[in-house]
This record gives C-alpha cells, sequence and structure tokens, in this order.
C-alpha cells in the first residue's frame, strides 16, 4: 500500500509516493491535464490512498479520474490542513510530501465530497445561476439605457417579450446609445 499527496496545481502537479514504512518511494510531476493524470492513474494500485487539496475548481477532474480508477482518494481541507502542517520551506514538492504523511498517520481534515452524479448537478446549477445573472444584468443595463433617455416603458407587460424588442428596435436613440442598445439586444 502507499500513501500519495498530490499537491495539485492548475497546469502541474506534484506528487510524493510514500511506502507503508514511511519512507518517499517517489517523487514526480504531472501535468493536470488527461495523460498526466493517466500516467498517475496508471502508478496507482487499488490498495493505495491519495489525498489532495481542493484548490478552486482544478482538483475535480484529478480526482474523479482517481475515483473512477477505484483506488481511495480524499480530499483535504486546505485552511486545516495548513494550520496542522506549516512548513518553513513551501514548495509543491514539500506540500505534496506533507500531504502523504499527514495521509498514512490518519491526520487529513477531508472535505465532504457529494457523489459524482450531485457534482454534476451543482456545475449545471452554478452555470445556470450565472447565465441568469448575466441577463439580469443585460436586462437591467437597458432599463437604465431607457431611463437615461427618459423613455417610459409603461406600455408593455414585458419589455423584452416579441412586442417589447421590436418596439425597443424602433426608438430613436443617439449613435452611441443605439449602438450599446444594439449590444444588448
Amino acid at each position: 500500500m502507499k500513501f500519495v499527496g498530490v499537491d495539485v496545481g492548475k497546469q502541474k502537479c506534484a506528487v510524493a509516493m510514500m511506502d507503508s514504512e514511511g519512507r518517499i518511494s517517489d517523487e514526480f510531476a504531472i501535468q493536470n491535464n488527461h495523460e498526466g493524470i493517466r500516467g498517475l492513474i496508471s502508478r496507482l494500485s487499488m490498495d493505495d490512498q491519495v489525498v489532495m487539496e481542493s484548490t478552486g475548481s482544478v482538483w475535480s477532474n484529478l480526482y474523479d479520474s482517481i475515483e473512477q480508477a477505484h483506488v481511495r482518494v480524499v480530499l483535504a481541507n486546505p485552511l486545516k490542513t495548513r494550520a496542522i502542517a506549516s512548513a518553513r520551506i513551501k514548495s509543491d514538492k514539500v506540500d505534496a510530501r506533507i500531504l502523504a504523511h499527514l495521509l498514512s498517520a490518519d491526520l487529513i481534515p477531508s472535505c465532504y465530497v457529494p457523489p459524482y452524479e450531485i457534482r454534476e448537478m451543482r456545475y449545471l446549477l452554478r452555470h445556470r445561476a450565472s447565465l441568469v445573472s448575466v441577463r439580469t444584468r443585460v436586462k437591467n443595463q437597458v432599463h437604465s439605457l431607457l431611463d437615461r433617455n427618459g423613455i417610459a416603458t409603461g406600455k408593455f407587460s414585458d419589455l423584452f417579450g416579441r412586442s417589447g424588442m421590436e418596439w425597443l428596435k424602433s426608438v430613436e436613440f443617439s449613435t452611441l446609445d443605439r449602438l450599446m442598445l444594439n449590444n444588448h439586444l
């Protein structure tokens, strides 16, 4: 059995493999892409354990791939891990070693990781929320443009419905305001 610490970066990941005796048996870096992840997984067995910190959204592809290979993977809470293992010298290689040591000692403060299907649903919901936010911002900018020009829109139940959009296209504006409005329609 190996304890594998992975310091995840956007482009590269530092990997430290520790044997059951607590000795670092191998250290290397992989690219954080499909090819690099496949190379790491090829060096793992189903008895091994892997730990990585949750860093932004760059951990998820690596986590999912290792999980699909039926290797136990733990997602460490970076704030709590930092409190446990503060090193004077900070580097990706040192961080990977520290993670492997903490995993072997069962000292990893882990994060809850929902099942893959739930994570996918959350990604979809976040994407939809982002699109709704953009749509709301654009509508507010159109209303602001109309207000700035003193144009009332009281005759439409939905300014962004079919008749409202036709009306917006027919309203006379200065060249600059028309350009800005057309960018929003």
